[in-house]
Formats: structure tokens, sequence, C-alpha cells
């Protein structure tokens, strides 16, 4: 990738001054003796030369501070120069970014004209984030001010403009002190609009004063890029703090396990007698507030403003001759959520990701250990981890004997039998598939896509699912019957499907019913979808929550 910016050195003069006096000397004479009327040749200042950033006339270069001025990066502050990103190999750098792999420019920050000016952002300029595929959840990047952050009285809150796809998306914002990075304070807000600007405020307090001087940015928190994705954000500036609403809690506590004890090993349940010297909550330097709370006699953790948390146990568990874990687990706002089984030695730890579609009700979950046996030796766990966001309540964490519900299909569907002819495919390993389909479209979606190979045949999953667009080239099925899904979860009972026209966009939702736990099938006759103009599809949409696997997508005669 080539660099976007660069620094203008000033140009050179050809000689010293002792030169200059010289060469002028016997300049003046030689002309003199030719042409005493010639005009004296005057060596003119070069033109200086600053900083170019591409997207700006001019910039001026300076490390900006929130103290006498909004951040509004209008072609001022940070030029955000590979030469100034701080390394291994420039310990004086004044910005950075993280979550990546070294030696990469996987996330660029480009002063560009702002996209989509309104009432919340007029600004001319505003600050664009690109971000590869496939970085870590949490990659951001962070710049330093030149001085610490003092909050006004009545202003101990940060307000940024950002420019939200969809609802949904969490953005985080700490401020740090550059020369520890220990030392810190972040707060994360989620977005509520939906192609638009608005504007997020982080509290904080008049205790944060005269700490920090750098700001880390994470725009999506938790959210890993399945293609290459934009972000913008404005207007960094004190604002006054806004009211948090108490997160409401559970009524009541889950339903109590009925598993023997003698097939148990507890970790955390008010049913069985736990592992003895558990630390609940280890410093790691997270920002999450651990609590016990009491609901009608029935103790459970509460985990509140979480980005991770730990658990480390006295000595090292084998859960070996257990075949899953299981955990309760209650949200009213979290959007992400991760569970981490861990054991001894370097990158032994693996994650499940825990649905969080459902909030507001207690979710059960028994997991395989086999889900983690590739990575962490289960004859020796010494922790848990959890990340994500919100605030989350625990109970019933235990190992236990019990074969889990199978949590994704163990071989893909039936495969189909209509000829190739009669077929235009979308997606099928059956036939030949449409080119350039887009699986992934950047629509805001908080749905995790992959493709997932079962028994050598290949099927979508979409994890975390709220709704997942489909694009391809306009496609003329006036001439086909009806389109063909198979699909299956372990847990929903219903998904909406979407096809969807264009010139002008026009879309039309078929409910589908879900048995759980087995592949289903369906042939949807394309005049259930009037007014979709057949002659131009050229997206599907799925709406629905959980995870659910697809194979299958094609239009038949």
């Amino acid at each position: 990738m080539q660099k976007k910016f660069k620094t203008m050195k000033k140009i050179s003069r050809l000689f010293n001054t002792k030169q200059v006096f010289l060469f002028a000397s016997a300049f003046t004479l030689v002309a003199c003796s030719n042409d005493d009327n010639n005009e004296p040749i005057i060596d003119e200042e070069p033109e200086p030369v600053g900083v170019v950033v591409e997207g700006c006339d001019s910039f001026t270069e300076a490390l900006p501070s929130l103290n006498t001025a909004t951040i509004d990066f209008e072609c001022n502050g940070n030029p955000f120069s590979e030469e100034g990103a701080l390394s291994d190999a420039n310990l004086t750098g004044t910005w950075g970014r993280f979550g990546g792999a070294a030696g990469v420019e996987y996330l660029d920050l480009d002063y560009v004209d702002n996209p989509n000016p309104g009432t919340v952002n007029s600004s001319s300029k505003v600050l664009k984030i690109e971000e590869d595929a496939g970085i870590e959840p949490w990659a951001g990047f962070f710049f330093n001010l030149n001085e610490k952050i003092v909050f006004p009285a009545g202003q101990e809150a940060i307000s940024i403009d950002v420019h939200s796809a969809a609802p949904g998306q969490n953005v985080l914002l700490k401020i740090e002190d550059s020369s520890n990075s220990d030392n810190f304070k972040e707060a994360t807000v989620t977005t509520t609009a939906t192609g638009a600007w608005e504007k997020l405020v982080y509290n904080f307090s008049a205790e944060d004063s005269n700490k920090y001087d750098r700001i880390v940015i994470i725009t999506a928190i938790n959210i890993t890029n399945s293609a290459e994705t934009t972000y913008y954000i404005d207007n960094i500036a004190f604002s006054t703090p806004v009211a948090v609403e108490e997160v409401s809690s559970p009524a009541a506590a889950p339903t109590a396990p009925s598993l023997d004890a003698a097939d148990v090993m507890s970790v955390f349940s008010d049913s069985y007698t736990d592992v003895a010297g558990t630390d609940f909550n280890p410093n790691w330097g997270q920002s999450t507030q651990v609590s016990t709370e009491d609901l009608g006699g029935n103790s459970v953790l509460k985990y509140a403003s979480l980005n991770y948390q730990g658990t480390a146990f006295a000595s090292a568990l084998d859960v070996s001759g257990y075949t899953s874990i299981h955990l309760d687990y209650w949200t009213s706002d979290s959007t992400a959520l991760n569970f981490f089984l861990i054991s001894s030695g370097e990158g032994k730890e693996k994650a499940k990701a825990l649905d969080v579609s459902s909030l507001g009700e207690w979710k059960s979950v028994d997991i395989a250990l086999t889900d983690f046996s590739d990575v962490v030796d289960l004859a020796d766990v010494i922790q848990f981890k959890v990340d994500g966001n919100g605030t989350v309540f625990f109970d019933n964490i235990y190992f236990h004997g019990e074969t889990p519900v199978a949590s994704s299909p163990a071989a893909g569907p039936e495969a189909p039998t209509a000829a190739a002819e009669d077929v235009l495919s979308i997606f099928s390993d059956s036939y030949t598939d449409v080119e350039g389909t887009n699986f992934n479209p950047d629509w805001g979606q908080s749905t995790q896509v992959t493709t997932e190979v079962l028994a050598d045949n290949s099927v979508l999953k979409y994890t975390n699912l709220n709704y997942q667009g489909t694009e391809f080239t306009a496609q003329d099925v006036s001439a086909y019957s009806s389109i063909h899904i198979d699909y299956w979860s372990a847990d929903q009972t219903t998904v909406d499907f979407f096809l969807i026209s264009n010139e002008p966009t026009t879309e039309v939702k078929k409910t589908i019913a879900i048995t759980p736990g087995e592949w289903n099938s369906i042939d949807i006759p394309l005049s259930e979808f009037s007014p979709v103009e057949l002659n131009k599809v050229f997206q599907f949409k799925i709406v629905g929550a959980g995870t659910i696997f697809f194979d299958n997508f094609y239009f038949k005669k």
C-alpha cells in the first residue's frame, strides 16, 4: 500500500553563506565591466513548503489541544503521516494504530470532505477511518494532545460526531496517559441513527482532569470486518454530561439447574458446591465493574460497563472428563459477548460468541468442550474470560457430562436435484453461481458472515444476526417460478426473507418457519413477492436473530 501522506522538506540552498558572498562579488565585478546599468541579481528567499496532506489544499500541523478548541479536523492538527507514527523505530511518534499485523497499514486516516453535511455536522472536512478486512475486533487508533485534558466545570464529558451507518455501532473513546498506557479511562456509546451524523457523549468526571493527554478511538468495538470498512468522525469537544439511564436488571434468577451434583464441576452456582478459591475479579486492567447481586435469594454475577473480565482459579481444573460447559446469562443492552476458555501457555485461549439477539431475558447455553479443545488443554484450564459491552448478568457456570444440543449442523443439506439448465444459482456447490455476488455488503449490520465447510459442502453462517444483505448484478428472474432456500438453526423458529428489485428499490418480505436442529428447505413462489419487479432483482435481505446457516439459494423454473 502506498503511503498517503508525506512531509515536504524546505528546499536546500545550493550554496552556503560564504559561497554566496564570493560568487556574488565575482559576478558584480564581471557585470560592471560589461554593463554598468545591469540590475543587481536578488537572491530571493524560497517559498516555505509545509506539510502536504491528501484532501487538504493547505495544512497546519500541530498537536491538538482539547482545552483550547474543538478538534475539528479542518486540515489542522496531526497529519497522521507514516513518518509520525509511533513504533519501535520511532518512539517519539505522535499517533498510532493497533489491532492488526505488524508492518502493515491496516488502518488509514484521511482528511476528506464531509460525506453527508447536515444539522448535526455541517463541517467542511472530517476524518475518514479505513479499516482492512479481518483486523482485530478491538482495532483502533490514537493520537497525542499537546497538554493534559482539563475538564471545565459543568463539562465533564467529551462529545464526538460519528456518522452512523445503522443503529448498534459501539464506539469506544479512551483518554490515556501517553507516558503510561496503563493509566486510562474509557467509555463506550452505541449509535442510534441510520445513515446520518449523530453526537455521541462520553461521561467522565472532574477527577479525570490533568491526567490524560492521548485520545484513543475504536470505531466499532467487538466487530470483525469481513470486508474493508469505512467510518467517519468529527468535532471532538467538551460537552455537558448526559443523564445515564439505570440499566435494568432481571426480575428473578434463571431456572435452577437439575443435573446431579455428581455429574457437575461448578464454578459459580447456588445449586452446587463451587470449586474453592476462585477469583472472580482479578486485576487485568479492565474497566468492568464486578459485583454479586441477590435475586430472590439466589446469587448472580453482574458485569457492569463490560469491556473484558477474567475469572482465575486457585489451581488448574481438569475438565477433560466433561463434555460441555453451561452458562446462564442476561442482558438488556449488550450487542457483543464472547466467552473464552483458557489453559496454561501462550495463546492457549479460544472464544465462543454468545447470542445477544434476545434482550431482557435469561439465556442458557451449553457449549461443547470440543469447541475449545483444538487450542485449549482441557486437563489444565486455569481461567475464563468474557469480553463485550454493556451490562451482563451470569449464573450457573459449570462443567457437566451431558451431551449439549448441537449448535451447528454436522453436514450440509441434501444436494438439490433440479437440472442446471432450469436454475439460476446465487449460492450452491451444486451449480455455477452468478459471478461477483457480495455476500456481506456493509449495511451497518451486526451480523457476522462466514463461509463454513461441512463435509466438503460450503454453507453460509450468519452469527449474531439482526439483518444481512446479499448483493448481485441485477437479474431477470421473470422466467423462473420460485426461489429455493435451505436453512438450519439450533434455536430460532422463524426468519424473514426479502426479495429486492431496483429502479425504484422495492422489497417484499416472506416469513419462513424454522424447525430447530435440522435442515429446512423451502421453495417460495415468486408470485408472492409482488410488486417486486422480477426482471431486475438485485438483492436479498435476511432479518432475524441468533445464528442461522444457509445453503442453496437459487431460482428455479
